[in-house]
């Protein structure tokens, strides 16, 4: 198998311009076509741009070229110095901010990565308006939402944002062998002194009868997602997953237009290394549920995963903040599924409201059983 496409170096800015006004066309989520948001007017992507992307042995990640530049043409790339993460700007843009932390310091990246360029996408379902509107129905649900949030909360500009991902596969076979523990009882007597006279009382005693297991345990692993930004690693980026990756768009940069990317700042193969253990855990857990037993012990697991693949996958997350109450308040929404995420406002009052209903509960159900 070839090796994974990586970038071209040194071409030419593409700018996709609406024939009819001359503005700068946008990607219309759901389709595959790009259209200008002043007049209207639809573009076709290009059908070549269809053909689905293929998975990469894992080998191949030790044959990567020395690729100098970034993976869109006539862009730059920038990276943040508070938060670390990688993004593509047009080439003539000299400043703008972070689209994970909204931080102004950013800084030239320097033009020593070995890129890969991304094999497939998935695109946009929805447009910043529905992305609008999901945000809206999700700020104030919930019975601790401050009142007023849903009306006072400033909503800064949501940004359509393919953030990077590698998705791994791998066949694992594992063996496993251990002790599965039964709890059983019996009954044994006992004597207590109760007002200076001996009684015999019973009482029922735990045992645990062990009995020696060993089998097998087969499972494929499809599309194992590791994000790999930095600046969106663990948090909030965790929970707006899953993302369907079953049947990803190739990569075309059409599909980007009007959006923002960014490169991969997580290595793959290291990005790899954190699959594969994720594989192992679930193996182990899986063996764990074939050994059954109320205890066990001494579980030994081995697993081989074998047959190991990746693809780079851009996936899409609109991301923004809102301001209320004085603070800036971060969320996504998945791009594909709508899910929205992120940080909200409680109010306290409610809480101690709640909560002081519970202890005078507790306190008036005391003294009813004291009664009795």
């Amino acid at each position: 198998m070839a090796a994974p496409a990586a970038a071209a170096q040194d071409t030419a800015h593409n700018r996709y311009g609406c024939k009819s006004c001359g503005a700068d066309l946008e990607y219309a989520p759901g389709t595959f076509q790009m259209k200008c948001p002043y007049c209207g007017n639809e573009t076709d992507i290009p059908m070549d741009a269809r053909t689905a992307p293929s998975e990469h042995g894992i080998g191949e990640l030790e044959k990567l070229p020395p690729i100098v530049t970034s993976f869109v043409a006539g862009t730059k790339a920038i990276t943040c110095k508070q938060c670390g993460a990688n993004s593509q700007i047009p080439g003539d843009k000299v400043s703008t901010t972070c689209s994970f932390c909204g931080s102004g310091m950013i800084v030239p990246q320097e033009k020593t990565r070995n890129l890969l360029k991304p094999e497939g996408i998935v695109p946009f379902a929805f447009d910043r308006p529905a992305a609008h509107q999901k945000f809206v129905n999700w700020v104030s649900k919930g019975f601790f939402r401050p009142a007023a949030l849903k009306k006072s909360a400033t909503l800064e500009n949501i940004r359509s944002t393919y953030v990077p991902y590698f998705t791994y596969d791998a066949q694992a076979h594992s063996l496993w062998r251990g002790e599965s523990g039964t709890h059983y009882y019996t009954t044994e007597s006992y004597s207590v002194m109760v007002n200076g006279r001996s009684e015999r009382r019973t009482r029922q005693v735990q045992h645990t009868r062990w009995t020696y297991k060993s089998g097998t345990h087969d499972q494929f692993y499809d599309d194992e997602l590791v994000c790999a930004s930095k600046g969106l690693a663990g948090g909030l980026v965790e929970k707006v997953e899953p993302f369907n990756t079953k049947a990803p768009a190739p990569y075309t940069e059409q599909m980007l237009a009007g959006s923002e990317a960014e490169e991969y700042s997580l290595d793959p193969k290291e990005g790899w290394r954190m699959a594969a253990q994720r594989m192992l855990n679930n193996e182990r857990q899986a063996c764990s549920k074939l050994l059954d037993g109320d205890v066990q012990r001494n579980l030994q697991v081995s697993t081989n995963l074998a047959g190991a693949t990746f693809k780079h996958l851009l996936l899409p997350i609109y991301i923004s903040s809102y301001q209320y109450g004085g603070k800036s308040w971060r969320f996504m929404v998945n791009g594909q599924t709508g899910e929205v995420v992120g940080d909200r406002p409680v109010d306290w009052k409610k809480v101690l409201m709640v909560v002081g209903g519970a202890i005078v509960a507790i306190i008036v159900l005391a003294k009813l059983a004291g009664a009795f």
